[in-house]
């Protein structure tokens, strides 16, 4: 394992996945899920790792791209999540210690679960007093699209439901779903629905849901404040991408080995931001193709108040 400390705070990673295992906010861990490697691989390899080469669902794992179509290699059912059964969350990064973070890189090759192009990736941290943040980056020799974000598990309180967290986002509109949670292409008014969380409010239910975010994309800003109101621990998530993928673990259960006992069910909320998932299947959406000679960048900050 891999550690940064700051003055009040600690984090710990993984080179499985380039992964976020836990991080220290007034001495409670407040990252849910697995230890250590075994555990993962045994439990849910995606908790606080890199998503890629396409966080999220494509639809029946195909696309066109350029007038081609791409097929992809299918994990759930005919489509694929996540990039894949053999995907950046389960791979193992190579890493090294910069100034005040960890720098992983992971190359890709061509055709990699279907994706074309070969594909260099970054995934920096670092932690500079109370923020951590990641600076995801990555180029390819082929057309193609991409999609990474980090998958981490939060529950401020570090113990009890994620569902009695406060959360506020500045998202107008959502995904709608139909199926295999799958987007039906139409972008939908949060207004009078229960994705309406423009002011802070606890969460209260269950989500698997896509959140498009206010403000332009590539600049980074706030997405995402979390909070237990109980201690008043309190994280804001900024990021340079579109969207939020928001995801209450439910999932998780007794047979699922981590840090502190089995994966407790909708004890805490996965926070990804991301592009929407899917887009290579809609024009409407923002698009995913990088092509040679470009690099792809997403910035995540979590900010500790």
């Amino acid at each position: 394992m891999l550690e940064l400390k700051s003055k009040g705070h600690r984090a710990i990673f993984s080179q499985l996945g380039a992964k976020l295992v836990s991080f220290f906010a007034d001495g409670i861990d407040v990252v849910a899920g697995p230890g250590s490697d075994a555990d993962a691989l045994a439990s849910d390899w995606f908790s606080g790792a890199v998503t890629g080469r396409y966080a999220g669902r494509i639809t029946k794992a195909r696309f066109m791209l350029d007038g081609q179509e791409v097929r992809l290699v299918p994990n759930v059912g005919e489509d694929q999540l996540h990039g894949g059964s053999q995907d950046f969350c389960n791979a193992i990064w190579k890493s090294a210690y910069i100034d005040n973070g960890i720098r992983f890189t992971l190359h890709s090759p061509d055709g990699d679960q279907g994706y074309p192009g070969a594909m260099d990736v970054t995934a920096t941290y670092r932690l500079i007093a109370n923020v951590l943040s990641l600076d995801l980056e990555a180029t390819t020799t082929k057309p193609t699209v991409i999609n990474l974000t980090n998958h981490a598990y939060w529950n401020l309180a570090g113990k009890g439901s994620g569902l009695d967290q406060e959360v506020e986002m500045p998202a107008d509109h959502y995904l709608p779903l139909h199926g295999p949670k799958l987007p039906t292409g139409e972008i939908r008014d949060v207004t009078g629905t229960e994705f309406d969380f423009r002011k802070l409010r606890k969460v209260g239910q269950t989500y698997d849901a896509c959140f498009c975010l206010n403000g332009k994309r590539g600049t980074l800003r706030k997405g995402l404040t979390l909070r237990d109101s109980d201690s008043g621990r309190t994280m804001e998530v900024y990021t340079t991408e579109c969207a939020i993928q928001f995801y209450t673990a439910d999932h998780f259960g007794p047979k699922m080995p981590g840090k502190y006992g089995p994966l407790v069910q909708h004890g805490s909320i996965a926070i990804e931001p991301q592009n929407y998932p899917d887009a290579p299947n809609h024009m409407n959406f923002p698009s995913s193709v990088l092509r040679p000679g470009e690099v792809y960048r997403n910035r995540i900050e979590w900010r500790f108040l």
